[in-house]
């Protein structure tokens, strides 16, 4: 074992023998190696670090104050709508937000990233400095799926554009005496101008690239690190790298103005949505209303009612509380069949089932929330994608398979509240047989007075419920508090003398060990060679 170790010693000696009477080779090469070193340090832009934070806020619920409610607020603490209630934030959802394709894409399309300058020979992509401006129709500038490179050369007497397409593989040539110029190629018509004070006088040369927003949203996605600061936290922090300071601050600062405008349009949506549904409701209701109230004026009319007996008074506290949960029983049963219309409406199969008509509000994976949370991300799909998309296809098909276990919710819901009421029903009858010696007429009246107070609360939880969105439209909270817009970090990340260190080390030690041994191969190979020749 000993002598094992001992050889290996001496044989890992004499490699570094053999290494060490080449030192010569070894000091040019690290000599050398200084020239690629001083070119990264020189020619490889100043690059800077970039970071911006904002707070995702929670939506809470607006309690409004004066509503005098009265029995109808236990109805709607049974629904669980009774306001104050915060919503949770997933800020894995909300970072996925940000650095979706479809927002990424409209950040590119307002700073115009999508088309990039460069001099010839250089690989320094201008900003807000190009002597040239190249633009498209929006709508075409959307649908674009190809890249178009062109090769700009202006002089005094004419400007000349070589154009050319990536995928397509087609190219083009045009001579115009002056600019503005209209370039039509491929289907595509582009606009070619002077801009930041160039002119005609000049002489120069331009490279323009013109890319998809969606492929350059892909490398950006790659290129923003977007995370949270703690798992206790709603804080989110972005932040990316460039060599252009106006630029890297203003990629973070309207990313984070989109994702807040984003989330500002789809509440709004949802919120018209509740409101035409609520209004639509409340139209039902009020009319039903007003059938009763006339029914009851004139059988008081008919039978000459004025106020009620003393013995209907007597029996009437006694099912004061029996009468209260029979109300309460006969909104929810009348909130589920409004529930069921609207869901089972071919007109709604694809739009969120109203936070007002989920029996099971706030619990998190109840059938309603889930199905809604699928038609969210359906939607989402449907935008960034077409309806032949395989995960699209699967996400309809999951839809699907939701809406049948919505069904089933208001089914059972339907029945549970049949149960309930026929039992409450029959202790009524139990209270009602005891009032035998009240005229039937009478009786007649409490049920009449019922139902018109079964629409009362009906009608007050939907004011409610109205009133609650209208607030919700009027405000102008955002989303997401920011917290540090987009700033700079003092320190440059690159070019980096360590990096330069690092490769001099690198290509002084890895160039002549690999030299030398592939020589010592070499020889042996010619030694063995002229042994068996």
């Amino acid at each position: 074992m000993e002598t094992t170790k001992d050889n290996e010693a001496i044989g890992l000696k004499s490699v570094i023998v053999h290494y060490l009477h080449h030192w010569k080779l070894f000091l040019a090469v690290f000599l050398c190696s200084f020239i690629p070193a001083i070119l990264y340090l020189n020619l490889y832009p100043r690059t800077y670090e970039f970071m911006a934070r904002l707070q995702v806020q929670e939506d809470a619920g607006i309690t409004p104050a004066g509503f005098g409610l009265g029995e109808a607020a236990g109805i709607m603490k049974s629904f669980g709508i009774s306001g104050g209630s915060v919503g949770s934030v997933n800020i894995e959802d909300e970072i996925s937000l940000l650095s979706s394709s479809r927002l990424m894409s409209q950040m590119i399309y307002e700073l115009g990233l999508n088309v990039t300058y460069t001099k010839p020979f250089s690989f320094y992509k201008m900003y807000n400095s190009a002597p040239l401006k190249l633009t498209m129709d929006s709508a075409a500038m959307a649908q674009l799926e190809d890249e178009y490179k062109f090769s700009v050369s202006v002089s005094k007497e004419k400007v000349k554009v070589k154009v050319k397409n990536v995928l397509g593989k087609k190219k083009g040539k045009y001579t115009c005496p002056s600019l503005p110029a209209r370039i039509d190629f491929d289907g595509q018509v582009f606009m070619l101008d002077f801009d930041h004070g160039a002119s005609a006088n000049e002489n120069f040369r331009l490279n323009i690239r013109c890319k998809p927003a969606s492929w350059l949203a892909e490398e950006f996605a790659d290129d923003f690190i977007i995370e949270e600061v703690s798992k206790t936290s709603n804080i989110i922090e972005l932040s990316c790298t460039d060599h252009v300071r106006e630029r890297g601050k203003a990629t973070l600062n309207v990313l984070m103005r989109k994702y807040n405008e984003d989330a500002d349009t789809f509440k709004r949506t949802l919120d018209h949505q509740m409101l035409d549904f609520v209004d639509n409701r409340i139209n039902g209701v009020v009319s039903e209303l007003q059938d009763v109230e006339w029914k009851i004026e004139k059988y008081k009319t008919k039978n000459q009612l004025t106020l009620l007996e003393s013995d209907v008074l007597f029996y009437t506290e006694q099912m004061k509380e029996l009468e209260l949960k029979i109300i309460e029983v006969e909104a929810e049963s009348r909130l589920i069949k409004m529930m069921d219309d609207y869901v089972k409406n071919p007109k709604n199969k694809y739009s969120v089932v109203p936070s007002l008509l989920s029996i099971a509000e706030g619990e998190k994976g109840s059938a309603i929330t889930l199905y809604n949370e699928a038609l969210l991300e359906r939607d989402r799909l449907l935008r960034n994608s077409n309806e032949n998309n395989l995960i699209f296809k699967t996400m309809d098909d999951q839809v699907n398979s939701l809406r049948e276990g919505v069904f089933q919710m208001i089914e059972n819901a339907e029945k549970t509240c049949s149960e309930t009421l026929a039992d409450l029903k029959s202790k009524e009858k139990f209270l009602m047989d005891k009032m035998k010696s009240v005229p039937s007429q009478e009786r007649e009246y409490v049920e009449f007075k019922r139902q018109q107070e079964i629409l009362q609360g009906v009608y007050i939880v939907l004011l409610q419920k109205r009133e609650e969105t209208a607030l919700s439209l009027g405000q102008r909270k955002e989303h997401a508090r920011i917290i540090d817009p987009a700033f700079i970090f003092k320190k440059p990340v690159g070019p980096r003398m360590l990096f330069a260190g690092i490769g001099i080390i690198a290509l002084t030690l890895i160039i002549p060990v690999a030299f030398l041994f592939l020589k010592d191969i070499w020889n042996g190979v010619k030694e063995e060679y002229k042994r068996t020749k």
